[in-house]
């Protein structure tokens, strides 16, 4: 049976093991430049999962922290979509895992609104927005790695929306977004406004600071954490040579 507890500590398990694992990188021990995020922001953190199915004790934990998320999160749900790219490969697992049937979406280049989806989709003429088999009463959920802001989330429904269109399948309900990490920005807020709900496993902000705890430094855990209070603040490009001055001041100290 899925308790808080359980939740809570599933979630450190995958966080603490991401960041051993440098697929939860920050400035000041990764990359002092930082990173731009799909939105276009800069951050002082950065996610990257996709080299998670190339260590399966990593991959292991990932598809059981999805698979639990979802059977709690979504269970009347009978379909799975994986964002690309990401999110393919940990969906696939997962829907195997749980004998649930499985999809993705197409990655669409230079397509980072809804506005550009509508702009762009004409491009792709027959060839499929998302992959999968649909049938009228389907529940889907549509699943990813990591949330900032929703739009890739709002651009992947717009587009398994069209697919069902020109299939002519009728009565296909999203069900949720389901993501294992929230970036702590607005995404709950833009989840709701769009007419769906996200759940996610950790939540940066809520999570971070008791979640990595003696991993960390106190002082990446203080940034993370004012970050997804202010974000705009560190889009200040003089905060942000701060910060690099400050890695590069850390690294050269670093005993060889």
């Amino acid at each position: 049976m899925w308790t808080d507890e359980r939740e809570r500590q599933l979630g450190a398990d995958l966080l603490r093991t991401l960041y051993r694992e440098r697929m939860f990188r920050t400035w000041l021990r990764d990359q002092p430049a930082g990173w731009e995020i799909v939105s276009g922001r800069w951050s002082p953190y950065y996610f990257m999962l996709r080299d998670a199915p190339s260590r399966p004790d990593v991959f292991r934990l990932v598809v059981q922290a999805t698979t639990a998320l979802l059977r709690q999160a979504a269970p009347k749900a009978n379909r799975l979509i994986g964002l690309a790219a990401t999110g393919i490969p940990i969906a696939a697992a997962a829907a195997y895992d749980m004998g649930m049937s499985m999809g993705f979406n197409r990655k669409l280049l230079n397509v980072r609104s809804l506005e550009e989806l509508e702009r762009e989709v004409h491009k792709y003429g027959g060839h499929r927005l998302v992959e999968g088999d649909f049938a009228p009463g389907d529940r889907v959920v549509i699943f990813d790695d990591v949330v900032s802001h929703f739009d890739s989330k709002e651009i992947a429904i717009r587009q398994l929306n069209l697919e069902l269109a020109n299939r002519g399948v009728e009565g296909v309900e999203v069900d949720s977004v389901v993501v294992l990490i929230d970036r702590g920005m607005d995404a709950p807020r833009r989840a709701l406004e769009f007419g769906t709900r996200l759940e996610r496993l950790i939540v940066l902000g809520e999570d971070s600071e008791w979640m990595l705890k003696g991993l960390a430094t106190d002082r990446e855990i203080e940034v993370i954490q004012d970050y997804v209070q202010q974000p705009e603040k560190y889009q200040d490009p003089l905060i942000q040579a701060s910060l690099k001055e400050e890695a590069l001041e850390a690294k050269a100290t670093q005993p060889v």
